[in-house]
């Protein structure tokens, strides 16, 4: 499934379709994993791979990129769930696990 980024915690109205989610799932050993990919401009940016059966997250941070996408992947990791200390400190180590 691919969708546009809704502006939920950004002062914008809209991304206006520069923003999109994929979210795909697979079963791996009977455990059921769904990944959330950032595409900021068509460009992998970021992404959250969720492990169903212990509620575990991996988010990763791929980079740096423009001002733009940086309000991208803050919105896409705040829908998450994560808090402005927890998006900084994935900015600046590039992987974290949450529950």
């Amino acid at each position: 499934m691919l969708y546009d980024l809704s502006c939920r915690y950004d002062s914008r109205n809209s991304f206006y379709g520069k923003a999109r989610v994929k979210q795909t799932s697979t079963i791996q050993d009977n455990i059921l994993y769904t990944e959330l990919e950032l595409y900021s401009y068509g460009t992998l940016v970021a992404r959250i791979t969720k492990n169903e059966d212990t509620c575990m997250a991996t988010c990763e941070y791929l980079g740096k990129y423009s001002q733009t996408t940086t309000r991208h992947q803050k919105e896409f990791f705040k829908q998450y769930g994560l808090s402005d200390n927890e998006i900084k400190e994935l900015f600046k180590n590039g992987i974290m696990e949450v529950r």
